[in-house]
Order: structure tokens, then sequence, then C-alpha cells
């Protein structure tokens, strides 16, 4: 009967083991997952119509990106109608685009929300001048 219980206590330790060892690597797995904050930035310099960069990092990769310019709580859509951005396998995308023309823009420093079709989103200021 010795031996049984031996032997019982010693496959009860092992899973014991097996068990801890499992969740020790579950948890650093976790642990080790990057997550990062998406941002969005802006290259120009502020002209109307003239041509500027839009950068994003931190996106899903592949969600579809759409990008607004909030004029006065007015939001425009940036970019040709039906444009598709989408993020790469890193998170990010690169888009070119022009500012309002010189009839619509309101010259001041203005967001742009970058928000993706998965939950992901971000915010910068982009300043336009006076034409």
């Amino acid at each position: 009967m010795r031996k049984k219980s031996k032997f019982f206590s010693i496959v009860i330790f092992c899973v014991s083991v097996m068990v801890m060892l499992a969740f020790v690597s579950c948890t650093t797995t976790e642990t080790s997952k990057k997550v990062t904050k998406p941002t969005v930035s802006v290259v120009g310099d502020g002209m109307p119509g003239k041509t500027f960069e839009i950068n994003g990092t931190g996106f899903i990769p592949g969600e579809v990106v759409e990008l607004l310019l909030e004029m006065e709580d007015i939001p425009i859509i940036v970019g040709r109608k039906g444009k598709v951005i989408k993020a790469k396998e890193d998170g990010t995308f690169t888009a070119k685009t022009n500012y309002p023309n010189k009839l619509v823009a309101i010259p001041g420093s203005w967001n742009l929300v970058a928000e993706g079709n998965k939950g992901t989103s971000a915010t910068c200021k982009v300043k336009i001048n006076k034409p």
C-alpha cells in the first residue's frame, strides 16, 4: 500500500510542476507582447491647396483607416472620395493629400482624426495658414 501512495504522490507532484510551468509560460508570453499606442502625424507647410503627408503608427495590421479633419466641428473626409488607407503588417500607414483649398480652408489649428475600422484611433493637430 505504501508503494501505491508513494507512486501517486510522485504523479501528483509531476502534474503540479507541469501546471505551474504552463502557467508561467502563458504569463511570460502575455507580458512579452508589446502594445503601442496609435499615433498620427502630419508633415506639410499648412498652405491651403498644397500637398501634405499623414503618417500613422500603432494601428492594427490590415485595418482600414479613415481620416477626418475637424474644422469648426465639421468633419471633412481627407483624401479623394473612395480612397482606402490600409495599415501595413507593422501597423503603420502613410497617405498624401491636399490641405483644403483656400475657398473652404479656415486658418487655425484643427484636429485630424485617424479612425480604424477595428477600433483603433489617434488624433493630432493640423495647422492651416492664411492663403
